[in-house]
């Protein structure tokens, strides 16, 4: 996706500092969630401090580094601003859901029984150039645009998507899912971070073909506030304030949200909304035009090589060449994330001077061993320079080779 070197969700840890600027209606947004995410009652004039202290501790660090960057004192000031805002919230009365209905909520998500069938998911790539293989769904009745990311784990969209236009609306309809069953923080790499609730039953139907549609119910991450994750524009700057990073980060690209396929890949729900649904596997077809999701763990191509899929771990011990003439100007072992939402993808810093509009780049199950894929780098197109030897495959290798994701067997397959 544009601004980040690839689509794989990274989880942050908590900071042990606060952040209270959280305006309009992501102040709601964060209200009802740290409200519902407590699951017990709570008496009038309940201590909000100590309420959302919990939720808003990741956002301090991200944002006074990113104030500090243009005003040193201000961000200084940002902590002791907070403890007032809170402090004086406290005023407010505050009615938290009973512990009936967080019991009810916990009920209604049980595991889901097994899916049966093979269902074709129409892909249309999106973005200029286009990188971005996207299926349509309707989430809660709210119709969205998703990003088939096998880089991440988990459905995320943000708050506004529950009913596009109307923030009060789309508020509504986030308090009508009941409550969270969990909240935290994580973040697309070089492009923005964000803290989100988790809901275990809201209804996602995909479309299929013809006007029909894959029903199903699994757990959803509903964005509530989101921040860049550097400050170097004055856009970026009102992002701090008016909760627009998430939305900005993915409207340039023609994507409302992420549906994030991979077996347990880091960050997110931690599970892919159609393995969380019942089925099997998962096949990213792009040659094709469609996802196909399955209760069966028959690969529907063939494999030109398979390997262990341990979620965060990416694939390891691959061999990658970049050739410039015909000739091999560069070479490296690799472990590689293979992300069908990676865009352009990154390459070892060893070989980042070498690579070139032009360039042939081939990765290879070891060195002199079976060519995975290959992909010629276009004009303004180059892969991203990361440090050491864990690289993402980005979009380019499943524009030829589909992409095959067992969930029953924890393996991963690039097929031919």
């Amino acid at each position: 996706m544009a601004g980040r070197d690839s689509a794989n969700m990274q989880a942050r840890n908590a900071k042990a500092r606060r952040c209270g600027v959280v305006m309009g209606g992501a102040l709601s947004a964060f209200v009802a969630a740290a409200a519902m995410a407590t699951g017990s009652a709570a008496p009038a004039k309940a201590d909000f401090e100590d309420l959302l202290d919990p939720i808003i501790q990741p956002l301090l660090t991200s944002f006074t580094d990113s104030i500090a960057a243009f005003d040193p004192a201000a961000a200084a000031d940002i902590t002791s601003w907070t403890d007032s805002l809170l402090s004086s919230l406290n005023s407010f009365d505050l009615a938290l859901p009973s512990t009936a209905e967080s019991a009810a909520a916990a009920a209604s998500s049980a595991e889901p029984a097994a899916a049966t069938g093979t269902y074709d998911l129409p892909i249309t790539v999106e973005d200029n150039p286009a990188t971005e293989p996207a299926v349509q769904a309707t989430v809660d009745g709210a119709s969205t645009n998703l990003l088939v990311d096998s880089g991440s784990s988990g459905l995320v969209i943000p708050y506004t998507d529950l009913d596009p236009g109307n923030s009060f609306g789309a508020l509504e309809d986030l308090f009508s899912l009941g409550a969270p069953t969990s909240y935290g923080e994580s973040g697309f790499t070089g492009g923005v971070e964000y803290i989100y609730a988790t809901y275990s039953s809201a209804t996602v139907d995909y479309d299929l073909s013809g006007g029909s549609t894959l029903d199903t119910t699994a757990p959803i991450e509903v964005e509530l506030f989101s921040w860049p994750t550097s400050v170097t524009s004055l856009t970026q700057f009102e992002e701090l304030f008016d909760n627009s990073a998430y939305q900005d980060f993915l409207t340039g690209n023609g994507v409302t949200g992420i549906l994030g396929i991979g077996d347990g890949a880091s960050g997110g729900a931690g599970e892919s909304p159609i393995e969380a649904a019942g089925f099997n596997s998962a096949t990213v077809d792009i040659p094709g035009k469609e996802l196909i999701v399955s209760s069966s763990t028959t690969n529907p191509f063939t494999a030109i090589d398979t390997f262990p899929n341990s979620g965060a771990t990416p694939t390891s011990d691959l061999y990658e060449t970049v050739s410039n003439g015909g000739a091999v100007s560069g070479s490296s072992s690799v472990s590689d994330d293979l992300d069908t939402g990676g865009v352009f993808g990154t390459v070892p810093s060893t070989l980042a001077s070498d690579v070139e509009p032009g360039s042939v780049i081939t990765v290879y199950s070891s060195e002199g061993g079976t060519e995975l894929y290959q992909y010629t780098v276009g004009t303004g197109e180059l892969p991203t320079s990361t440090s050491g030897t864990s690289i993402d495959s980005g979009f380019y290798p499943f524009s030829t080779h589909p992409l095959f994701i067992d969930y029953s067997n924890h393996t991963i397959a690039i097929d031919q």
